[in-house]
């Protein structure tokens, strides 16, 4: 058992050690921060056992409710950019001068590579009429020089922001390709992180960055419209294997079948109340609530299994599976419940089929709706 207290103590001292800080006044903020901190040493030394793992997380924050809720399949580019952005670009031009914008740090490697060039004895032996002759875009022999400062410090502003904007690029494929959720926020954080590694101190990750960004990868904000689980990520290489092999394997069978002979069913899960994830309230709440008719509504769900043929047409009755304490209805509920004629009524504990349940359909609703052939 850990004592809270023997943890608050040495995390005093690294603080202070490592900080070095003047005590001052507590503000509001620190004292909300500190109680923060104060239930997570408690979750800690309440728990028997713990592991400690790095993972890398996204954040959710920094997103607008008009982002969850509106699909947009176009780029948007804002022209209205703020101050902090205008001073921003007028340090890039000062810094950097448009006409060298067109030259790529490979090309002033390779100009400068060409003029240093030494003889035996140590010597450059490359003149500027070489030099102008082999480059004949350099309008003086001043670029050389620029080009080699430039190389020194590591490339110009504009040619580090473009560094910036590839690896923020495959930060954000790598985090797609495994179906991350991934915003503004994110994109923000790896840019600074990016640029404290450029040693480019002056750039803020503006909206005008971000929005520039966005319009160069085409990056648009959309609504998430399928749920899936790590495991069917890291299985995806086996189930394309396996939609390959379904696909060459109904195209081989189903020559043999009329439409209305081959046929497909899958189950439908659908929660009883959909409530929102997200609302405005006010900064610095500790919980933001939210109102449902029933909790328990939110995450728990009914069933539908239809049957339909090639031709369209629904096959047998439709199999409902509802949600019921220990997976049996009561005689009230019997009594009340309206069974219509092309359904066929079951029950579970969670609202989903089980095995036992399964073969029950196949029993009760398919097998009676079909002939002998059947795909």
């Amino acid at each position: 058992q850990m004592n809270p207290s023997n943890i608050v103590q040495c995390l005093a001292e690294l603080v202070n050690i490592k900080l070095n800080l003047n005590t001052t006044q507590v503000s509001q903020k620190e004292r909300e921060v500190a109680e923060h901190l104060s239930e997570t040493i408690n979750s800690f030394t309440d728990c028997k056992q713990y592991r400690c793992e790095e993972e890398m997380t996204l954040d959710l924050g920094d997103k607008s409710d008009e982002s969850d809720d509106n699909d947009l399949d176009t780029v948007y580019c804002d022209e209205n950019t703020s101050k902090a952005d205008d001073e921003w670009e007028d340090k890039e031009n000062v810094l950097e001068p448009r006409h060298l914008k067109k030259y790529s740090l490979e090309f002033m490697k390779e100009v400068v590579e060409f003029a240093d060039t030494t003889d035996e004895n140590g010597k450059r032996r490359r003149s500027w009429n070489t030099i102008y002759n082999r480059y004949r875009t350099l309008p003086d022999r001043t670029y050389v020089n620029r080009f080699r400062k430039y190389i020194q410090q590591h490339g110009t502003k504009r040619q580090k922001i473009e560094n910036i904007d590839e690896l923020v690029f495959k930060k954000f494929l790598n985090g797609r390709e495994q179906s991350l959720p991934i915003h503004d926020l994110d994109i923000r954080r790896w840019a600074l992180k990016a640029a404290h590694e450029h040693q480019l101190k002056d750039f803020k990750a503006s909206d005008k960055w971000l929005y520039n960004f966005k319009c160069k990868y085409n990056i648009v904000s959309r609504k998430i419209t399928n749920i899936i689980t790590k495991r069917e990520i890291s299985n995806w290489d086996e189930i394309q294997k396996s939609e390959q092999n379904f696909l060459t394997q109904f195209n081989k069978l189903s020559s043999n079948y009329s439409v209305h002979e081959i046929l497909n069913t899958d189950q439908v899960g659908i929660e009883r109340e959909q409530h929102s994830t997200r609302t405005l309230s006010f900064q610095g709440e500790k919980k933001t609530y939210g109102i449902v008719s029933s909790k328990n509504a939110t995450s728990h769900s009914y069933t539908l299994q239809p049957t339909i043929s090639l031709a369209g047409q629904l096959v047998g009755p439709i199999y409902l599976c509802l949600q019921e304490n220990q997976g049996k209805m009561g005689d009230i509920i019997k009594s009340r419940l309206f069974v219509p004629k092309n359904v066929v009524i079951t029950c579970s504990s969670s609202g989903k089929l089980t095995s036992s349940l399964v073969s029950y359909w196949l029993d009760k609703c398919l097998l009676p709706s079909i002939g002998k052939k059947s795909l």
